[in-house]
């Protein structure tokens, strides 16, 4: 069986999808706030943006807790790591890329576009979660 290669896509037609959910529940929320205190920044997107994406998702529950869980690995990152210190701005971005990448299941070090080193201690970081 022949599958014909994807067609790319216009990244200036892409549009949001539609709000699925009118409100989210307050431990959702609350949820949605402390990740947002911990990357937002680096996200670049308002609270309240980041609120807005939740209510896209058919399942804002799974989303949060993935963002939970990326949140939770960065922590980690840099309590064991970095000694609570952050990087500049943009290695930082890098850092929350490669776990974005590692929360869709990207095991590959080469491909998170971080250091191997760091790749392999941010899969350890958010591996780690699931052993609390």
């Amino acid at each position: 069986m022949n599958i014909p290669d994807p067609e790319p896509v216009d990244p200036k037609k892409l549009r949001l999808g539609p709000i699925r959910n009118e409100s989210l529940p307050p431990n959702l929320l609350q949820q949605i706030e402390a990740v947002h205190k911990v990357i937002g920044s680096y996200v670049s997107t308002s609270l309240e943006q980041f609120e807005i994406s939740f209510m896209r998702d058919a399942s804002p529950e799974v989303e949060v807790a993935i963002w939970c869980s990326i949140a939770a690995a960065w922590i980690t990152y840099h309590e064991k790591y970095l000694g609570d210190e952050l990087l500049p701005d943009e290695d930082e971005k890098k850092l929350l890329a490669a776990l974005l990448s590692i929360s869709t299941g990207i095991e590959d070090v080469e491909a998170l576009g971080v250091p191997e080193n760091v790749g392999r201690k941010l899969l350890a970081c958010y591996d780690a979660l699931g052993d609390d």
